[in-house]
């Protein structure tokens, strides 16, 4: 960064809060902004425990830790399709008791739904902290051998879209066997595909919570990654079909790390979707897929093949 005007710039454009239009009259709108997201996220969660059976906190790795995932369905978790959900909060915030919003209108689909929880930097660091999301695809493999699901589906938002990335990792590709169950889409909404200038920031990592330095910020960047041909032939043979979401309010580096990612798998011949939400900003993508006829939850529905 050549001086402290670029500096601050930067670190707006790493700030998920830029562009939001939302709260615009309150003196700190980005505080009331992330109270209403999470807010939201708590009471669809806490309605849908309500409402519907849960499984909670089953151990997906670890021992005493936060590896742990939520199962909420309807009358039977055997057969139903599977979508699961890792949520953001740039890998030290927030936790599945927010995560929610989408649980009511999938299962009104006849879908259960997986609210994914993990350990939070500075617990562990970025790197520990893929690993544990590579822990929840091992086990997502064998639940859904014991279950039997007829589709799998996968969103992360926001750093919980960087993190399912890792299921493009070759520590997934040796638990592979013919017999085990192909994931069929992937929704990554407003994610962080390269980390090569966000670890140097105050806005992302203050006192560097997540354990990086310029060597581990381009190995955890999918941007960088090479990607293993045999786990592409993979999933091209299972059809995974990848959904890159980004909403119009995010910065223009957010938006920039969507469509250059889209991008990239393209040009390794998986099938991708790009889609650019109007009106929308980093948090109220994910608050609205709570609206069954929602802009973003009638596009999700689309992908799914439901009416």
């Amino acid at each position: 960064m050549s001086s402290s005007t670029a500096a601050v710039d930067f670190e707006k454009e790493y700030s998920p809060s830029l562009n939001i239009k939302r709260f615009q009259n309150y003196e700190k709108p980005y505080e009331k902004v992330v109270q209403h997201f999470i807010s939201q996220g708590k009471a669809a969660t806490t309605l849908a425990f309500r409402n519907h059976k849960v499984r909670e906190n089953v151990r997906y790795g670890g021992l005493n830790d936060n590896q742990l995932v939520d199962i909420i369905y309807n009358d039977s978790e055997f057969g139903s399709p599977i979508f699961a959900y890792i949520h953001g909060g740039y890998w030290t915030s927030l936790d599945k008791s927010s995560s929610g919003t989408f649980v009511g209108p999938l299962l009104e689909q006849g879908y259960r739904v997986l609210l994914v929880d993990y350990n939070l930097c500075p617990t562990v660091t970025l790197e520990e902290l893929c690993q544990q999301i590579r822990n929840f695809f091992k086990w997502l493999q064998h639940y859904a051998k014991e279950t039997q699901p007829n589709s799998i589906n996968i969103c992360g938002h926001s750093a919980g879209a960087h993190l399912l990335c890792q299921i493009f990792n070759e520590d997934f590709l040796g638990q592979q066997q013919p017999e085990l169950y192909a994931i069929n889409h992937l929704f990554l909404i407003s994610g962080v595909y390269d980390l090569r200038e966000l670890w140097e920031l105050t806005c992302c990592n203050e006192n560097n919570k997540l354990g990086l330095d310029a060597v581990r910020a381009e190995h955890l960047s999918p941007l960088c990654w090479s990607y293993n041909k045999k786990l592409l032939l993979f999933h091209n043979r299972q059809d995974l079909q990848v959904h890159v979401m980004v909403a119009e309010n995010d910065s223009t580096t957010f938006i920039k790390q969507s469509h250059s990612y889209a991008e990239k798998l393209k040009s390794i011949a998986l099938k991708v979707d790009y889609q650019l939400f109007k009106d929308y900003d980093h948090f109220n993508i994910i608050e609205d897929t709570a609206i069954p006829n929602s802009i973003v939850s009638l596009y999700i529905k689309e992908k799914l093949n439901l009416k």
